[in-house]
């Protein structure tokens, strides 16, 4: 069975400033023979509102996290959707270019997973979604229904969730509760350096338990909050959204055209 390391980046990632600190702790007790300032209990409540502002960061930055798996697939269900009435419609009266219009719709998707990789602008983006209008209008002319109103519906569903990704990608969850975050986690750190333990070996394990947690879901964190952060290869990291769904469609339109 292959070890999936993904899920271990932000563990692994934090794991330096854990030795870090256990060795600077290590040195301060042994080195400069300074066993501590404070008890480990008249800190606890500190390292409590630590866990509870984790908490309160984490459910926060999980709401956008849920909405943003269902971003992918729902954008290719709506472009296979599309692409479903074209070739319908082309059946019906086969009186437009049918390749072409396949064509014009998978350069929507390859725009949006070129603008996911970083390769591509958000004003791009909107203008190959914007270019759908003609495919409606092709649609439109072999009077076959309400197929048209059909891809306009479609292209308005892709637009709004271009619109919502943008947001997410672009934006953080209170920048102020991340600046705070960060400094109750430096006063924990801090903290346990100065902490008196009645036995070394539990206090090394305490400052590199709590070290580890506090490090890890500062990062943990910040991952989620910023789903949208991989190359076009669908190579996830850590905590960003797996764009297979858009992948995956990308590949079969390919094959179709």
């Amino acid at each position: 069975m292959k070890l999936n390391l993904i899920k271990w980046k932000p563990m692994i990632a934090a794991l330096p400033i854990t030795i870090g600190v256990v060795l600077l702790k290590t040195g301060i007790v042994h080195g400069l023979g300074y066993d501590g300032l404070v008890q480990f209990s008249e800190i606890d409540l500190v390292i409590t509102g630590g866990i509870f502002l984790i908490g309160f960061m984490l459910a926060g930055t999980l709401a956008d996290y849920k909405e943003s798996e269902k971003i992918p697939a729902e954008m290719a269900v709506a472009i296979e959707s599309i692409e479903d009435t074209v070739v319908l419609a082309h059946g019906f009266k086969s009186d437009f270019d049918l390749p072409a219009q396949k064509r014009q719709l998978n350069e929507v998707t390859e725009a949006i997973l070129y603008y996911y990789a970083h390769r591509e602008t958000e004003d791009v983006v909107y203008k190959k979604i914007e270019e759908i209008t003609s495919i409606a209008l092709h649609v439109e002319q072999t009077k076959i229904g309400s197929t048209s109103s059909w891809v306009k519906r479609e292209q308005t569903n892709l637009r709004r969730l271009f619109s919502r990704t943008t947001v997410i990608k672009r934006t953080s969850f209170i920048a102020t509760g991340y600046a705070f975050l960060e400094v109750l986690t430096i006063v924990v750190i801090g903290l346990l350096l100065i902490t008196r333990f009645e036995n070394f070996i539990t206090g090394i394990i305490l400052v590199a338990f709590f070290t580890q947690i506090f490090i890890y879901m500062v990062r943990l964190i910040k991952d989620i909050d910023h789903p949208f952060e991989y190359p076009v290869s669908g190579k996830v990291r850590a905590a960003d959204i797996d764009l297979f769904p858009l992948i995956e469609y990308h590949e079969r339109a390919r094959r179709r055209l």
